[in-house]
């Protein structure tokens, strides 16, 4: 007896039970009340059609696995077919349906009424069966999106799979090569850390220390990798210089990967390769007339190949507005510059701490209006209309707001206090040349008794990346529409009326499990390749953008092109969207956030003191009560949107 009585239609389905009195195997496929809305009610002639409920009971044939599915008395025979068979990636037709009547069993027509009690055939099992590979996985890059990816193969128990890396440890090319001794997070460690994913814990300091430093992200990496059990599959010191296709069927198809280490080459194959370039590299180069005359530091402001103890007791200039631009801000402040002059042709918008926790816990997201309003504290300290800068469009009311820069929010709050007491000006202008320690300026200013230029004008990415995966289009992340060859880097830029985050995790994670679930189900890629729905890139030579750089709004239409193509994706990103939103109130929750920036506000604002600026020292500019403000005004968005969506369906 299998009991389905006991299922309501309306019960919610969400992992696989064993009901062992009836040697029964209870399945769920992602199966709950929202499935209803597959089922088409019919009446008969002019009757209305009936919405009464009932459960069937769905058995694989030869097996104890059963499915309970919701659905309508009159729902077809076809219509639940087409359903398994969609979420099973099985091609139309593929199963048959029987069931007992009397003492024989019949199969059933397409065209009736489903019944209680189901026997499937055409199916071993309601999982759906994994793809088997000869080769391992490679996965090039042992940086946050790579070791994220490794984590991801193995807790899916899944080890066919090697990481490569030039680098002897892991961490990845924004921490080891552009980041500097002193460098910290920017954003909150709630939605950057490795172990990021709703069944694992998170790093225990993160109440105390929500912005870690350059040297404790690279030892958190290597520990969550040791503990995760990362570490054995990765091939450090090793670097990938060649790839070939192996095989002229598609479908068949894999790659040769040359290996660089110690000087000796060795080939391996490889089923597919990942690669996950980190930050764009290479620093945009300028070379300014008079730079032989300069008589002091002139440097690319990124790694830690500069010695910033050469800034201290001296005026710097910055050169660039970016996020690097106003971390060097905090850099010259640690190291103690007595002036900073950061020059640039359009000021770019730096995000306040606070904006950037408000960011990450939202629910959903956070409009560009609100965005721009929860900034206004910091901007109103400094005097400043952050409303005019270029990449704001808004209407008149101020209630749409499209913002749009090429460079990313540079976060943080020293900037700010930086400019308050005087200690940074924010120039925009060009320079027209240099001599003995003078800036010339396009306006025809001179900036004097400057002994370092920071050159912090963005990064290219490397052609080089192209050449290696022979990359002509990117397709979404896949090269030349070949699922197996996956290249992801961060968007560029800043293009959304409205921001779900400004971190790191959340897209790695999305990012791997894409990779893993097409490598597992690689029939899902027809859906992806065959709707044209992916943005495309290719290579900009005269603009120095390789295809695999791509802007913000390529990396959302992706995502969201996925999502609405790949069934199981979809359900993926219903657990894990609102994860930062957990995340973020589990490790820093408003009262203990808000005390940690206070600390570190107060912190450099006497260190700005001792230095010489004696202007009073300003309260820090965000209370709970004006953030509850701001929590209050993203739920009433919420409601509203709710609101005019059941407008819309009701009419």
């Amino acid at each position: 007896s299998l009991r389905s009585e006991q299922f309501s239609p309306k019960a919610r389905y969400a992992s696989c039970c064993w009901n062992f009195s009836y040697s029964v195997c209870w399945m769920a496929l992602a199966i709950d009340d929202s499935i209803m809305g597959m089922w088409q009610p019919k009446g008969i002639g002019k009757d209305p059609p009936s919405l009464s409920l009932k459960a069937t009971v769905l058995k694989v044939f030869g097996t104890n696995e059963c499915l309970s599915v919701p659905v309508y008395t009159n729902t077809k025979v076809s219509e639940v077919k087409s359903m398994l068979e969609f979420k099973l990636g099985l091609e139309s037709g593929a199963l048959k349906f029987t069931h007992k009547q009397g003492s024989l069993y019949r199969e059933n027509l397409d065209c009736e009424e489903v019944a209680r009690n189901i026997i499937v055939r055409g199916i071993k099992s309601f999982s759906r069966e994994k793809k088997e590979y000869e080769y391992p996985h490679a996965v090039i890059g042992a940086g946050h999106i790579g070791l994220k990816l490794a984590m991801t193969w193995l807790m899916d128990k899944y080890d066919n799979f090697v990481v490569f890396d030039r680098r002897p440890e892991v961490g990845g090319t924004s921490w080891w090569q552009q980041a500097n001794a002193t460098s910290r997070l920017q954003t909150e460690v709630g939605v950057y850390h490795l172990q990021y994913h709703e069944n694992n814990g998170w790093p225990a300091d993160c109440r105390i220390n929500p912005w870690p430093s350059r040297d404790e992200l690279l030892a958190h990496f290597k520990q969550v990798s040791e503990e995760f059990g990362i570490l054995p599959y990765c091939k450090m010191s090793t670097n990938v210089t060649k790839l070939n296709i192996v095989g002229k069927d598609f479908n068949t198809q894999h790659y040769e990967l040359t290996l660089e280490q110690q000087g000796k080459e060795s080939v391996v194959e490889v089923a597919s390769v990942c690669l996950f370039p980190g930050n764009l590299t290479i620093p945009k180069r300028v070379v300014y007339k008079g730079e032989e005359l300069f008589d002091g530091d002139i440097v690319y402001g990124i790694s830690s190949e500069f010695d910033y103890s050469r800034c201290t007791g001296k005026q710097v200039s910055i050169i660039g507005s970016g996020a690097f631009a106003v971390e060097n801000v905090r850099t010259c402040v640690e190291f103690k510059a007595t002036k900073v002059f950061m020059i640039c042709r359009r000021k770019t918008i730096s995000m306040p701490r606070v904006v950037s926790w408000l960011t990450n816990q939202s629910l959903n997201f956070i409009s560009a209006a609100l965005t721009m309003e929860a900034m206004s504290p910091m901007y109103d300290l400094i005097n400043v209309d952050q409303w005019q800068y270029y990449c704001v469009f808004a209407n008149e009311a101020r209630t749409t707001v499209n913002l749009r820069q090429r460079s990313r929010f540079g976060i943080g709050d020293v900037y700010f206090l930086s400019m308050y007491y005087g200690h940074c000006e924010h120039i925009v202008d060009d320079v027209k040349r240099l001599s003995q320690h003078r800036i010339h300026l396009i306006s025809g200013r001179n900036i004097d008794n400057v002994s370092v230029m920071l050159k912090l004008l963005g990064f290219n990415g490397e052609f080089g990346n192209d050449r290696l995966m022979k990359l002509k289009e990117l397709y979404g992340w896949w090269c030349n529409k070949d699922y197996r060859r996956y290249l992801v880097a961060e968007p560029l830029g800043v293009d959304a009326n409205n921001f779900g985050g400004t971190s790191f995790s959340p897209g790695a994670i999305v990012w791997s499990e894409q990779h893993v679930h097409l490598m597992h189900y690689p029939k899902d890629w027809d859906a992806i390749v065959t709707s044209g729905a992916m943005p495309t890139h290719v290579a900009d030579e005269a603009n120095d953008r390789p295809a695999y750089v791509v802007e913000a709004r390529h990396g959302a239409m992706t995502q969201i092109s996925i999502n609405s193509l790949i069934p199981a994706l979809a359900g993926r990103n219903s657990i894990v969207g609102p994860l930062a939103h957990v995340r973020m109130w589990q490790m820093h929750p408003l009262d203990s956030f808000l005390e940690a920036a206070r600390k570190e506000w107060e912190s450099w604002s006497q260190t700005l003191q001792e230095m010489g600026y004696d202007r009073e020292h300003p309260p820090y500019p965000y209370t709970e009560g004006i953030v509850k403000v701001y929590l209050e005004k993203e739920h009433a968005y919420y409601r509203d949107q709710e609101a005019l969506m059941a407008k819309r369906m009701a009419g």
